[in-house]
């Protein structure tokens, strides 16, 4: 595989190159194809003439004035599947679009459309692309010349007749948002000059440049997609989420001013606040804004906390179009059984008799026909993706004898190298007495070992059982505070991880989870692989809420998916015991969302056959020893034709 890189594009064929070359084939002159699908001069034709192809594709809507059509495929005149060496298409009106290009006749070729621009240093950016499953195939052609036409977004796999196009993931670009998300963002001075209760947004660049541009979501249930933000602004009142994302080329991300406009509803310019993406530190953070009155630069109107987030590229081996499972979860799949941390808790009294979050545990799920199970990821010091559930574990001194709790040290894992974490004493606190198990090192049987990398698990795991990668991110509470400290780089952690499921994952089922919203956001748009579900605790009383409104109940969940393109949601089992639980399900059907539910409600025969008798996608409990639904012979993913498909994931 590629070494990690930044790796920078080579320039596409131009549409005056491939007219060369079928001038090549109009004059007479002797060709022939090379294996890579390259024309070569011959002394004589081969059985397979060569042949120009002819691809005209309608759009239902006009493209964005700096907006293009491209195209892609499995030869190499269409460009192997990558974004740099794709070959652009001519426009002949506003909606039609063609490409004349020169190839084999004799070969069945796979192909995709896609929507870019392209900024000053010639990099595109993936604006949309066809995500269906299967890519479109186009049969051999005998003739000199051969025509297409498509219509973008629609083959002949969308019975429904509906495009199915999604955005692109980053490739030499950054996102930037600014989230209002929160309960408290305005400190005001005077609430008769401004009323942060009726306001209108707008982020406005104050330099123009090819390939930024500013969107915003507003979530509201079936209308949370990303567009333009309207002439004065987007209204915004206390407890809306509003986030406006700001997609702009990697190396003007440090040089980029942006001015953030107050309007009243009368469109009145009130203030603005001036951002300068200088002042970004790492990949997230709070800006203190002071908002300056229109009519007088000296006055302060008010002060904003404003919380960002910016997604880098994923760092590693480029990604291209040939596959895609990041919205792949057919309708005729069954409800499935996830196996929490393996076969469920087991620092508990009556855990079951493997660890949780260990090799042992997975196979135990399996084995009793689980179809995937969940683990938690974390990464150490060093950089090492581990599988455990807490931020931190309490440990002691090796030698030492350890009668009561407040004996026991509590350690974070993002502060230990992985060496020092496999030789870590390790307990636990159950009804106040202390217990202490076997360390990573000190267990003989591997399997059982706690601690397994992600490498590890990715490896020794059958291929059959799915795998729901929960990314751990600690969640700021509503009342102040953290979950943990946390001072790895996001963009660095998420790279991490994807690098070794992109590298080792691939050929079975996966998806992402995490609490964190924007986590989920990191997973979108670095990769074009895998599904990614946004996992909320709802509204339980359980534990004490999170400050991202984005967290507090399943439609707001349900919005953010629907903003960010996410392939679903991992909704808390205790919001779906009442009556209106099916209606809440079918309202993320609706908009083609997958909800896995989790938690202890899960946790019994009962409990499994009712949420899947309300519509979950999935169930995620502990015990699938005990609980799994009965009569069930095989997991769902066992099937031949399934792994198949899966298989297609791997780049090799």
């Amino acid at each position: 595989m590629s070494v990690p890189m930044l790796l920078t594009p080579l320039e596409p064929q131009s549409p005056d190159d491939h007219m060369q070359n079928c001038a090549a084939l109009v004059d007479g002159s002797s060709i022939n194809y090379g294996t890579g699908n390259e024309l070569e001069p011959s002394e004589s034709r081969t059985a397979c003439k060569p042949t120009l192809r002819e691809f005209n594709v309608r759009l239902e809507a006009p493209l964005a004035a700096d907006e293009r059509l491209g195209l892609t495929g499995d030869v190499k005149a269409l460009g192997e599947w990558q974004l740099s060496r794709s070959v652009a298409l001519e426009s002949l009106d506003e909606l039609n679009w063609q490409a004349t290009v020169p190839m084999q006749s004799c070969r069945q070729l796979e192909y995709r459309f896609f929507v870019y621009v392209e900024d000053l240093s010639g990099y595109k950016q993936i604006r949309r692309w066809e995500t269906h499953f299967k890519p479109r195939t186009l049969g051999p052609c005998m003739e000199l010349q051969c025509s297409q036409l498509d219509v973008f977004g629609i083959t002949s796999d969308n019975s429904d007749l509906k495009p199915q196009v999604h955005r692109g993931w980053l490739n030499h670009e950054v996102i930037l948002q600014l989230k209002f998300n929160g309960e408290k963002m305005f400190q005001v001075h005077d609430i008769e000059t401004f009323d942060p209760q009726h306001v209108q947004l707008k982020i406005v660049p104050v330099e123009q440049t090819a390939g930024l541009h500013v969107e915003y979501t507003k979530q509201e249930y079936g209308r949370s997609q990303l567009e333009q933000q309207p002439t004065f602004g987007v209204p915004y009142t206390k407890n809306d989420i509003v986030i406006f994302h700001i997609t702009l080329p990697l190396e003007k991300m440090m040089h980029q001013h942006f001015r953030l406009e107050c309007y009243s509803m009368s469109n009145e310019l009130l203030g603005s606040a001036t951002l300068v993406s200088s002042d970004l530190s790492g990949s997230e953070g709070l800006l203190h804004l002071p908002i300056k009155s229109a009519r007088d630069a000296d006055e302060t109107l008010a002060r904003l906390r404003l919380p960002y987030v910016t997604v880098q590229p994923y760092r590693y081996s480029p990604l291209d179009f040939k596959n895609t499972f990041a919205h792949y979860w057919p309708k005729s799949w069954p409800n499935l059984d996830v196996g929490h941390r393996g076969n469920g808790k087991s620092y508990i009294a009556n855990a079951p008799a493997e660890r949780e979050n260990t090799i042992a545990s997975f196979l135990s799920a399996h084995e009793h026909h689980a179809d995937m199970i969940e683990l938690d990821v974390h990464l150490t010091a060093d950089g090492v993706p581990v599988i455990y559930h807490d931020f931190g574990l309490r440990t002691a001194p090796p030698g030492k004898q350890i009668s009561r709790p407040d004996q026991l040290e509590y350690v974070l894992i993002k502060d230990i190298n992985y060496g020092l974490l496999k030789r870590l004493r390790i307990f636990s606190v159950i009804a106040g007495q202390v217990v202490e198990y076997p360390s990573h090192n000190a267990e003989s049987r591997s399997e059982h070992r706690i601690f397994p990398t992600l490498v590890e698990v990715l490896e020794q795991l059958p291929k059959s059982l799915g795998i729901d990668v929960e990314i751990k991110w600690p969640q700021r509470r509503q009342g102040g505070g953290s979950e943990a400290e946390q001072t790895i780089d996001k963009n660095y952690f998420a790279d991490k991880v994807l690098h070794q499921v992109i590298e080792k994952g691939c050929g079975r089922p996966i998806i992402f989870s995490s609490f964190d919203a924007d986590m989920c956001t990191m997973l979108r748009f670095k990769q074009n692989i895998f599904p990614v579900m946004f996992l909320t605790q709802g509204e339980t009383k359980k534990w004490q809420p999170f400050q991202d409104l984005r967290t507090r109940n399943f439609m707001a969940a349900v919005n953010n998916a629907q903003a960010f393109e996410l392939a679903g949601t991992a909704p808390h089992a205790e919001d779906f015991l009442g009556e209106n639980a099916p209606e809440m399900l079918q309202k993320a059907k609706d908009l083609g969302q997958i909800a896995v539910i989790w938690g202890d409600d899960c946790n019994s025969k009962e409990r499994v056959q009712y949420f899947t008798r309300i519509g979950a996608t999935a169930t995620c409990y502990d015990r699938s020893d005990l609980f799994m639904p009965p009569g069930k012979q095989e997991a769902f993913f066992k099937s031949p034709a399934l792994m198949a498909e899966f298989a297609a994931q791997c780049r090799i």
